[in-house]
């Protein structure tokens, strides 16, 4: 019934073309935090994005009654905004003093729920539970056999429907002993394994609740198991069961007591001496097999993790790990993101002229998981021959996901025909976005014909005629003093125009009424046949009013019987 399912849903979902890329294989801000409350998300990004950082991470839980796509992609579109990413952790809910078992059949409604978000960046980071090592965290009881079994569900329910999911173990408690209420880390990993023995091919990364113990209160400098290297322990012991894999570590929670809280406890480090602990934390920090350190919990107001707290209790203030942690140095992280932007047509248009200057734009949309702006994205377009072309770029318009806004850019054509390869693109850091590829001709300044009749004269002969060209509602070309010689006007030499775009092409002749119309203009010669032109414009103000029929009064017959018929 589960593997229908599981076909069913891969059949209903479509797939994406992208996968997971290994964090440590681009320049990474290992600084993070863990909230509890995502209330707080907005708060994170001066402590973790400081010093010089950018894109740190978050840890997030969602529990399975809270699984509502519009209040999540609203979190998820804040903490693309701050440059945030997040670890997602799933959990049930409480079931009297335990959390509940998840079960296979969930697998398929957490996948359908996490694929229908658009995440920050490519890598969906997915933590499957925690520490099922303590009995209150898996129903009651303590069962690694049972663990593996139904979390090795969630792996292949969430590759069938996006490669982007990167897949972690629930972190376990390194220091719990076996005493039925917990499970020792090494034996629940050994009955794991030895009942799953394919567990580290599903997971793309490892989970290590790396706190300093004991109680908490560890020193910053001790080794091995039950400090903050406990990752090197839980890496050795993966190994030594079989895993061959370089699995990048997210320490999800780790991080001392602090004495303030809701009763002071003396016993407890100061804050001061916490503040002092972060510091000295970061040089085992550094180590390049750590992807995240997320330390638990930026604010928590009540028992039982009110000496965690960052944020002091009743106040918008923080402790003093909070600025510690805030003036550690970091780096600005370069997330992967999928970039998808969808021009509504080509920027350039298949021929223009020669020697001619435009403002061309095109309708871009955003369709990946990244924001467009001006800080991290540059508009990029080469010709090639190189020569002649001068081109520069109006400011990228700023998009999110799913919006849409102009592009825009200046080009001044070279003053040589030929045909010109134009590669537009948008440069993200070392990438580049391709928005198309156009081979342009450039043509010579093209002519019109136009043939115009003078009211019903047998020779239309005048000068002192205008053509005015327009693009839409924009003047581009304004020419006077044209002979109009029997019957036709010759405009030559016509740059800025765009060859097969229409264009109104406006005519004025002395004391007649004018005459227009729209029409595409070639590349070479457009020949152009106007309406009659009628004498009735008198005061030559481009239109019949009723001073052009008191100037008719006035003005001699034959002169008025020459222009409409001839002499």
């Amino acid at each position: 019934m589960i593997a229908l399912l599981f076909l069913l849903l891969s059949l209903l979902i479509p797939t994406h073309a992208f996968a997971i890329y290994d964090p440590l294989s681009v320049t990474n801000n290992t600084y993070g935090i863990h909230v509890a409350d995502t209330n707080d998300i907005h708060d994170t990004a001066a402590l973790i994005n400081s010093s010089g950082g950018d894109w740190g991470y978050v840890t997030i839980v969602i529990e399975d009654h809270d699984r509502n796509t519009g209040k999540w992609q609203g979190i998820f579109n804040l903490m693309r905004r701050l440059h945030l990413i997040p670890i997602v952790r799933l959990a049930t809910h409480l079931d009297r003093d335990a959390w509940a078992k998840p079960t296979k059949e969930s697998a398929p409604g957490w996948v359908q729920f996490l694929d229908s978000l658009n995440w920050p960046v490519v890598n969906r980071y997915i933590v499957l539970f925690n520490e099922p090592n303590h009995a209150k965290e898996w129903g009651g009881s303590v069962n690694p056999e049972e663990y593996a079994d139904t979390v090795l569900t969630f792996p292949q329910a969430l590759k069938s429907v996006s490669q982007d999911f990167f897949v972690l173990p629930a972190g376990l408690d390194a220091s719990a002993a076996t005493d039925g209420e917990s499970l020792d880390e090494t034996a629940f990993l050994r009955r794991l394994i030895q009942s799953q023995p394919t567990f580290f091919d599903a997971i793309d990364g490892w989970t290590s609740h790396s706190y300093p113990n004991p109680g908490f209160s560890g020193s910053p400098f001790a080794l091995g198991r039950g400090t903050l290297r406990t990752y090197l322990w839980e890496l050795a012991l993966a190994n030594e069961l079989g895993n061959t894999k370089s699995l990048p570590v997210f320490i999800t929670e780790t991080g001392w007591l602090h004495g303030e809280g809701k009763i002071v406890s003396p016993k407890l480090l100061s804050s001061e001496a916490v503040a002092s602990n972060f510091t000295i934390a970061t040089s085992m920090w550094s180590d390049p097999r750590i992807a995240a350190v997320t330390p638990f919990v930026f604010n928590y107001q009540d028992i039982p993790f009110d000496h965690f707290s960052w944020r002091k209790l009743g106040t918008s203030e923080f402790y003093p790990q909070f600025y510690s942690y805030q003036s550690i140095p970091k780096v600005k992280g370069k997330p992967r993101q999928r970039l998808v932007f969808i021009p509504s047509h080509p920027l350039f248009p298949p021929s223009l002229v020669a020697d001619s200057r435009y403002n061309l734009t095109t309708e871009l949309k955003n369709e990946g998981s990244g924001i467009l702006d001006n800080n991290d994205f540059e508009l990029s377009v080469e010709a090639t021959p190189k020569r002649g072309f001068d081109i520069q770029s109006e400011p990228l318009p700023s998009l999110e996901p799913g919006e849409s806004g102009t592009l825009s850019i200046h080009i001044q054509t070279p003053k040589k025909p030929g045909s010109y390869e134009l590669i537009t693109s948008l440069k993200h850091f070392d990438e580049r976005i391709p928005l198309g590829t156009r081979t342009v001709s450039i043509v010579p300044p093209p002519s019109i014909v136009i043939s115009a009749q003078l009211g019903f004269r047998k020779t239309s002969t005048a000068d002192d005629v205008s053509v005015l060209i327009y693009d839409g509602g924009s003047l581009i070309h304004r020419l006077t003093s044209l002979w109009l010689k029997d019957g036709q006007v010759n405009v030559e030499g016509l740059t800025g125009i765009i060859p097969g775009n229409s264009y109104r092409v406006v005519v004025l002749v002395p004391y007649y009424l004018p005459r227009q119309v729209v029409l595409p203009l070639s590349a070479q010669t457009t020949y152009v046949s106007l309406k009659r032109f009628l004498p009735f414009d008198l005061n030559r103000d481009g239109a019949l009013t009723a001073s052009d029929f008191l100037d008719m009064l006035q003005l001699a017959p034959k002169i008025f019987f020459d222009r409409l018929v001839g002499p």
